[in-house]
């Protein structure tokens, strides 16, 4: 059962959840938290939506405590207009691990960072990114699995995808790259096979250039309640293949070149 929750406090000064939530951001974590804690959809259509990407989060933070989930890691990106966001990662799997497979689920292949040191707000001046780098204990291979609690993903509002956690489902953390990979990124090929057989065939490529950009954005304009960016948190940066579909059941895995691999066991 889900545990409920009257008051929250975020560690962090400043982030503080409590009892003056909307009555909209209140509606929408009720439905959301009902939809995790039961394993079924929601759908869009008469709930509300957040105003604001914080009233979003606030909602992210609302549904992690009240399921008692500890932040093991994050996705960043950057939004509309280029706003930094964030979303507590889910389940988090190493490879080989067994998942179900569900409807519309999609997959993203990803570098994420394990980061070393907290990335606390910074009262002045900004992080470099020679900061993030210094931070990072180590980069690994990721498949992000995506599959959001709404039943009709195609019609959901980029807020309320927000405070569903940006769709995120389950992540599966694979093998450890060089840190150099960061800088090499366009001249990888990204390959995803499931049973052996290519669904994806293509240079890497990610949405900002460098794949640091969204966790160091993020890292200047920290804008969650659940404790900000921590040591031995996953933190993973975005699509290098875009979105795949996948429909079957089978051993996904997805390798870049000759770097390192990722696989996933998917289960009906």
């Amino acid at each position: 059962m889900a545990r409920d929750i009257t008051s929250d406090k975020d560690t962090r000064p400043g982030m503080t959840l409590n009892n003056s939530r909307s009555d909209n951001t209140e509606a929408l974590a009720v439905a959301l938290v009902r939809a995790n804690a039961a394993g079924i959809g929601v759908a869009s259509a008469g709930l509300p939506v957040p105003e604001h990407a914080d009233q979003a989060m606030e909602v992210q933070a609302l549904v992690q405590r009240r399921l008692d989930r500890t932040v093991r890691g994050w996705k960043v990106a950057l939004g509309p207009e280029k706003q930094p966001i964030a979303a507590p990662l889910q389940e988090m799997h190493t490879a080989y691990s067994e998942i179900t497979l569900f409807p519309n689920c999609t997959i993203e292949v990803e570098l994420a960072v394990r980061l070393g040191r907290d990335l606390p707000t910074r009262e002045t001046g900004s992080y470099e990114r020679s900061d993030i780098l210094d931070a990072i204990e180590n980069l690994v291979l990721g498949i992000e699995v995506i599959g959001g609690r709404f039943e009709d993903p195609e019609n959901v509002p980029f807020l309320s995808f927000l405070a569903d956690n940006l769709g995120n489902r389950s992540y599966i953390i694979g093998d450890k790259l060089p840190l150099n990979t960061l800088e090499q990124v366009g001249k990888l090929k990204c390959q995803v096979s499931l049973n052996e057989k290519s669904i994806y065939r293509a240079a890497a490529s990610h949405s900002a250039g460098d794949p640091l950009l969204p966790l160091l954005a993020y890292a200047n304009r920290q804008s969650d309640y659940l404790g900000g960016l921590k040591a031995g948190q996953i933190v993973t940066t975005g699509t290098l293949c875009g979105v795949l579909p996948v429909h079957d059941a089978g051993l996904l895995t997805a390798q870049l070149d000759r770097v390192g691999q990722v696989s996933v066991r998917l289960a009906v």
